[in-house]
């Protein structure tokens, strides 16, 4: 598709920031005319693959947009876009463990330790868990930790910038701050080789990161 009759300029430049999504769907269309546009080459565009999403809702969006600036300036006499639009999907509504659930959470991870498929001792796990809920941390920034990021005397984490995030310190609570203490002093005990390694290690003393993200724990 010849995008030379659209510039981002001027009026155009209320698209600059949807970019992205207009130039994969002029991947995706080829090298044709606006007017050659297809309403099942769009519709597919759209919809993906899997169930509707919210990035179907973005996607028709732009498309949206994109097509009452070119019927507007009779580059097109029709919009392909679909007539039916399906409902977003629902809000995810995140949910709060009572006390009774985090126990429970709690007490079967000692099933860790009598599963011959476990790579991750139950106390790791219990830590990581109790980590996760007292200190609000994303999965990926608890299992990034390395020792030099934990700072019990001072209770205090320091958590290291990622590709969204910047690096931030998280406070402990005493009762946190107690917890990684006795799994501090029971991982220098277990694996003294890795002084610099992920604070969360397995067994054999490999950092717990990639394992437990390939799992999508």
């Amino acid at each position: 598709m010849d995008w030379s009759i659209l510039p981002f300029t001027g009026e155009a430049m209320r698209f600059c920031t949807e970019e992205r999504t207009l130039k994969s769907f002029c991947r995706a269309m080829g090298n044709i005319a606006i007017t050659e546009v297809q309403g099942d080459r769009v519709h597919a565009f759209i919809a993906g693959t899997g169930p509707v999403t919210a990035f179907w809702h973005r996607k028709h969006q732009v498309l949206v947009n994109f097509y009452r600036f070119a019927l507007a300036r009779g580059y097109v006499s029709i919009s392909p876009l679909p007539k039916v639009v399906p409902k977003p999907p629902l809000a995810f509504v995140p949910h709060i463990y009572s006390h009774d659930e985090l126990r429970r959470l709690l007490e079967a991870t000692a099933s860790c330790d009598n599963n011959s498929h476990s790579n991750i001792e139950s106390d790791t796990f219990r830590t990581l868990i109790l980590l996760l809920y007292g200190a609000g941390l994303r999965i990926s920034e608890a299992l990034a930790l390395t020792l030099a990021d934990v700072n019990l005397s001072a209770g205090i984490l320091n958590i290291q910038a990622s590709k969204f995030y910047k690096t931030r310190l998280v406070p402990l609570s005493p009762d946190l701050t107690c917890v990684l203490s006795i799994y501090a002093t029971k991982r220098e005990i277990r694996h003294p080789s890795y002084p610099e390694a992920s604070f969360f290690v397995f067994p054999h003393g490999k950092s717990a990161y990639s394992t437990l993200r390939r799992a999508h724990i």
